[in-house]
C-alpha cells in the first residue's frame, strides 16, 4: 500500500491509498512530509512549488493549467501533474505511479512542458540561499525561526530579505514575498 500526504484539496480513492496525514498549508504539508516520511506528497500547487523544493519525497501536483506554477513546480523537482479537476480513480493511479519512480502528466499538461523547460528560471537574480531566505519567509516562517534552522543570525535574515527585495525590483517585503510566491518559488 503507498502512503501519502494530501496537501491542499486533492481528490484521491483510498482503497489503495493509505493516507497518514492532510496538510492545509505548505508549511503544514512539510511539517507531516518529515512526521510520517510518506511515499509520495500530494501537493495542490496553490500551496505553492516551494513545498516539493524542500519535501524530499516525490511530489505529484494537482493544479489548474497555469504555466507559471507548472514550470516552477518543474524546477523544483515535482514528478508529475495533473489537472485539478482529475477523477479520484486517476489521481490514485498516478500516484502509484510516482511512487515507483515515474514521471506522470495528465491530459493537456505535457504537450506544454517542452515549451515551459525554455522559458527562464523565474527570479533568476537569487543565489541558492536567497531563494532559500525567500521561500521560508513566503511561507510565513518568522526570521528568528529562519535564523536558527540556516544557523545565521536572525539580523543576517533580515538584511538579506532586505538585498532580495532590491534584487527583485520590489519595494518591500511583502512586495518580494508576492513575487515569489507568484513564480512558485514559496508556499502561499
Amino acid at each position: 500500500m503507498t502512503t501519502v500526504v494530501l496537501a491542499g484539496t486533492c481528490p484521491v480513492a483510498t482503497a489503495e491509498i493509505a493516507v497518514v496525514a492532510t496538510a492545509g498549508t505548505g508549511a503544514e504539508a512539510i511539517e507531516a512530509v518529515r512526521a510520517h516520511g510518506p511515499d509520495v506528497l500530494v501537493l495542490d500547487l496553490a500551496l505553492g512549488a516551494g513545498v516539493a523544493a524542500r519535501a524530499g519525497v516525490p511530489v505529484l501536483a494537482i493544479t489548474e493549467p497555469d504555466d507559471t506554477a507548472i514550470a516552477g513546480a518543474l524546477r523544483a523537482g515535482v514528478r508529475g501533474f495533473l489537472p485539478a479537476r482529475t477523477a479520484p480513480a486517476d489521481v490514485t493511479r498516478a500516484i502509484g505511479n510516482v511512487a515507483a519512480g515515474a514521471v506522470v502528466f495528465g491530459d493537456g499538461i505535457a504537450d506544454r512542458i517542452p515549451g515551459l523547460l525554455r522559458s527562464p528560471a523565474p527570479l533568476p537574480d537569487l543565489s541558492p540561499r536567497d531563494r532559500e531566505i525567500l521561500a521560508l519567509a513566503a511561507g510565513g516562517v518568522a526570521d528568528a525561526v529562519i535564523a536558527r534552522r540556516l544557523g545565521i543570525a536572525p539580523k543576517t535574515v533580515r538584511n538579506r530579505v532586505s538585498v532580495i527585495s532590491v534584487k527583485l525590483g520590489a519595494r518591500g517585503r511583502a512586495e518580494a514575498i508576492t513575487l515569489a510566491r507568484t513564480a512558485g518559488l514559496a508556499p502561499v
